[in-house]
């Protein structure tokens, strides 16, 4: 899980990716090669690398079957990723549809639910998640989020507290919270166990905690191989059903389910996100021809979510097995 340090130099001029992972299930220090590193292939723009334009080595346990980066950027260059950013994850034009599918997700995870009180959303971009908590009775909005540019929009929800500091570096009570969402945050850390485990500390027993993240094993991951979207520089595991649960396992949790999840885009957008770009041309005349780029789809797009609990026990009874 943890990290050893080793350099390793792709050019004389070129970014260097310098921290050894290990894979987070298991410790294996070493992986099984799948896809070699393109970091030496990077697009670099205005003395900045595109996290978009390139890969790291991509490794798969051969104990346990997780799929992972390594080696990877030392930890101040992965922050820089982040904190660089000029972005929201919502595309210009998709607001609504991002909000879909966090109403989704939400569906997804209410039944775990045992309070409504607070709820901490781990990297909560422009707040959606947030907001429809808010709806839903919790009066406690707490948000985390490093991209300046979405923390201002998360701080117009009524009610929220956003912070632009990591998780790791910002305190909360322990037993505090009712939920905690991680929507595509799991698959980004350096040591997804460590945050994990600070996460339980912070749920109330009987808490519910809701992740989704990129599935390594989906149909759209193998037909795409190396093309798959999440093979970027923001991405350092790559989670299948048995591999995500087996992680929250480990870090003490209650397995609620694991399902495919479901995303609303446009088509236009879709469209212009297909990394094959003699199809992209082809298909994006048809659309514009056809006056469909608006057309609003929700489908599953090799994303898998995650809900589980903190065992529901005394305080101190939970602490002790911990």
């Amino acid at each position: 899980m943890a990290t050893s340090v080793t350099v390793q130099r792709l050019d004389s001029s070129g970014p260097e990716a310098s921290q050894q992972l290990c894979c987070a299930i298991c410790g294996t220090p070493e992986g099984e090669i799948v896809y070699r590193s393109t970091l030496a292939d990077a697009t670099i723009r205005d003395g900045r690398i595109d996290p978009y334009s390139a890969h790291y080595q991509i490794n798969r346990c051969p104990r346990c079957g997780l799929v992972f980066s390594s080696p990877i950027f030392d930890t101040e260059q992965v922050r820089e990723l982040y904190v660089a950013s000029t972005e929201t994850n919502i595309a210009v034009g998709e607001d609504a549809n991002g909000r879909r599918t966090m109403e989704r997700y939400y569906a997804l995870l209410r039944p775990a639910l045992t309070r409504r009180e607070r709820v901490l959303d781990i990297g909560c971009d422009v707040g959606h998640m947030l907001d429809i908590a808010r709806l839903d009775g919790f009066s406690g909005l707490h948000g985390v989020e490093p991209v300046g540019a979405a923390a201002r929009v998360a701080e117009t929800i009524p009610g929220a507290t956003i912070t632009t500091d990591f998780y790791e570096d910002h305190a909360y009570p322990p037993d505090y919270f009712d939920l905690i969402t991680l929507i595509h945050v799991v698959d980004h850390l350096v040591e997804p166990s460590m945050l994990l485990e600070r996460a339980w500390k912070q749920l109330k027993p009987g808490g519910a905690i809701f992740a989704v993240v990129h599935n390594s094993d989906s149909l759209l991951a193998r037909a795409l191989g190396e093309r798959f979207p999440p093979y970027n520089l923001f991405h350092n595991y790559f989670f299948s059903s048995s591999t995500l649960a087996r992680l929250f396992q480990k870090c003490a949790f209650e397995i609620v389910d694991v399902v495919p999840t479901y995303n609303s885009y446009s088509l236009g957008f879709l469209v212009d996100k297909t990394p094959i770009p003699p199809i992209r041309r082809v298909v994006a005349r048809v659309v514009t021809l056809a006056h469909l780029n608006a057309l609003v789809l929700t489908i599953p797009l090799g994303n898998i979510g995650i809900v589980a609990r903190r065992p529901l026990a005394s305080s101190d009874d939970a602490r002790s097995r911990r």
